[in-house]
This record gives C-alpha cells, structure tokens and sequence, in this order.
C-alpha cells in the first residue's frame, strides 16, 4: 500500500520583487501566517485541474478517537479517498505525525502500519513540502492581487516558490490561507468554500492490516 504523496502536497509561492524591501518582507511575513492558520475545525475544499481530470479536495483539522487529526478527502470519478494523519496541530512536520488511517470508498478504516509510516516520514522529509512554513519564507513577494474564485473575491498576495515555479495566492481570510494556485506537477487549484465546526469523515474504528500490525 502507497501513501499517496500527492495528497498531502499544500502548495507553492513567488517571484520577481517589485516592491520596496520592508513591504515586500511584511507582506510574505503575513502571507505565510496566513498558510499556517488552521484551528481544530477549521476546513477549506479546493478544486484542483490536473491534465487527467478534476480532484475535489477537503482539508480539515478535526478532532477524532481523542487526537487532533489533519483530514485530507480526495473525490474523483472513481470515488472518494481518505487520508487522516494524527498531528499535534496545523501546520506540522513529517516527523511530527504519529499515525495515518486511510479509507477508500466502502472500504474499512485501516492504521498505515509504522513500517510505511517511517518509510513515509523519511522520503517526505527530503521533499520540497516538508515544512511549509519554513518554505514559505523562501519565496518571492509578486504583489497585492484581487482573486475572484468559486468562493468569492479576496485580496490576495501573490507568491511564487523559486524552487519550482509554483504559484499561490494567500488570504488570511480563509483557513490556510490558499485562495488560488499553480501548482507544477499536481495543476491548478482554485478556493470552492471553507469554513469551521469539522468533524471527522471517519466515524468507524480503524483496523489494523491483518498480519502486520500497527
């Protein structure tokens, strides 16, 4: 079994700086405050155009069997994934996830046995999303932008990722803050809704896999 690394990506920012250095620095300050903004119950669906198809996102930090857990639900033609990694809050580090229950379709809840979970953490530690806000701070100021999405309008701070070319507009006004991106690799992402009050989309017992424990 795979984790599906894709589901986990974030996201990307900037580029050329064309504003004067002390705004340029307090608008990357804030958009990057703005990605790490994600309070238990907080949740945001994002719809993302890749050149195979359209993936609808939901992200959420929920509460669930008595731990804090960032929920990621993955819907395409063929059905919905889910993807629960147990984190001490948003935002986190590979390192700091200590336990990720998967579910798709019908199918039961299962634990990732800690063997993939290592293997996981390790690999993700090396990409370029390992820490987000730490990322965030590498990348270039475009400017103040105005976004019009299925969502609504927001002003927005437009950042590029110089690692990869990727492109994110920020809003402190929506839980992690992405409002619209360009994602290399994955495609384009665009803000559908969000909101607060999450719960958990796994509501059964998760089992471990026969055989090889948790």
């Amino acid at each position: 079994m795979r984790i599906n690394r894709r589901l986990l990506t974030a996201a990307s920012a900037a580029a050329l700086v064309l504003l004067p250095t002390q705004v340029v620095a307090q608008d990357l300050e804030a958009a990057c405050v703005a990605l790490g903004d994600g309070p238990v119950g907080s949740w945001t669906e994002q719809r993302v155009s890749t050149e195979s198809g359209i993936i609808d996102y939901r992200f959420a930090l929920v509460t669930s069997r008595g731990a804090t857990w960032y929920e990621i639900a993955a819907t395409n033609s063929q059905g919905t994934s889910i993807l629960q990694l147990e984190v001490p809050g948003f935002p986190f580090r590979p390192d700091q996830i200590k336990s990720v229950v998967t579910k798709t379709g019908a199918t039961p809840a299962v634990f990732i046995p800690n063997a993939l979970l290592r293997q996981y953490q390790s690999t993700a530690q090396s990409g370029p999303f390992a820490d987000l806000e730490t990322l965030c701070r590498t990348a270039d100021v475009i400017g103040s932008e105005d976004v019009t999405v299925a969502a609504g309008s927001f002003v927005t701070t437009h950042l590029r990722f110089p690692s990869n070319g990727s492109d994110l507009w920020v809003s402190a006004d929506v839980p992690y803050g992405i409002v619209q991106g360009e994602i290399q690799g994955l495609g384009a992402l665009e803000l559908m809704s969000s909101g607060d009050g999450a719960t958990g989309s796994i509501t059964e017992t998760p089992v471990s896999l026969p055989g090889l424990g948790n």
